[in-house]
């Protein structure tokens, strides 16, 4: 039950960023279309509000930013027991892996930044690394009582 509403509250939010991840984000990167790579990398800023004290909803992060998020809540409850007395192994590689996957984000950010093709397709590319791992970890206890799944991240650079 616990993975279900996981996959229900999350899942959405993983496929469209995995989906911007391979596709608008790829696109990007191998076009040197670097405006449009640092709004899809966009962290969101929560001092950007909508009043002259800076209330408001602000300005939310991207859909691959938002990804990471949903990846790390999804991951706490599919890879770890109400039961567990600890955080387990599985669910610590998986932390690990979400935030090499946002650092190499910002790598990314920074190399379209500069203008740099050459470090932003490596930045994507290992990004992609850590992404299709911690999907491996997470596909593994899915069963199709929970939900489909996870795709990979496919090609290249």
């Amino acid at each position: 039950r616990r993975r279900n509403n996981a996959n229900t509250k999350s899942g959405s939010r993983i496929t469209t960023g995995i989906e911007a991840y391979s596709g608008a984000l790829r696109e990007a990167v191998a076009g040197g279309r670097w405006a449009e790579v640092a709004t899809l990398l966009d962290k969101g800023s929560k001092g950007k509000g909508s009043n002259e004290k800076g209330e408001g909803s602000g300005q939310p992060p991207s859909e691959l930013r938002s990804m990471c998020r949903a990846l790390g809540l999804f991951g706490n409850t599919a890879l770890q027991s109400e039961n567990d007395s600890g955080t387990t192994a599985a669910n610590l590689l998986a932390r690990h892996l979400v935030n090499e996957l946002y650092f190499s984000m910002d790598d990314l950010a920074s190399a379209a930044q500069g203008g740099d093709k050459a470090a932003a397709k490596e930045a994507w590319s290992r990004g992609r690394d850590y992404l299709n791992s911690y999907l491996r970890i997470v596909n593994y206890p899915i069963i199709s009582r929970v939900g489909d799944k996870f795709s990979v991240v496919e090609g290249s650079l």
